[in-house]
C-alpha cells in the first residue's frame, strides 16, 4: 500500500495536527470571553465613579457644605410615615 516512508510521514503529520489542535484549545480556553471583559470594564468603571463620588463629597465637606446620603432604610421610612 504506503511506503514506510509516507508512513512515517502521515503519522508525523497526524501528531503534528493534533498537537496544534490541543495547543490552540488550550490557548483559547485562558482567554477570557467577551462577557468577562466587558464586566471587569464595568467594575473598573464602578470603582472609577465610586472614587469620584467619595472625592466629592469630601471636596463638599471641606467647603463647609452638608452632604445629604440617601439611606434607603431611611427613605422608606419617611414615605410609610408621610402615607399614614
Amino acid at each position: 500500500m504506503l511506503s514506510t516512508k509516507a508512513s512515517r510521514w502521515f503519522g508525523f503529520l497526524v501528531l503534528l495536527m493534533l498537537g496544534l489542535r490541543l495547543g490552540y484549545k488550550y490557548y483559547r480556553s485562558q482567554q477570557p470571553t467577551p462577557t468577562e471583559e466587558r464586566m471587569a470594564q464595568l467594575d473598573t468603571r464602578k470603582q472609577e465613579l465610586l472614587r469620584a463620588i467619595a472625592a466629592d463629597q469630601e471636596a463638599q465637606q471641606a467647603r463647609g457644605a452638608t452632604v445629604v446620603v440617601a439611606d434607603s432604610a431611611l427613605a422608606a421610612a419617611d414615605t410609610s410615615s408621610a402615607a399614614n
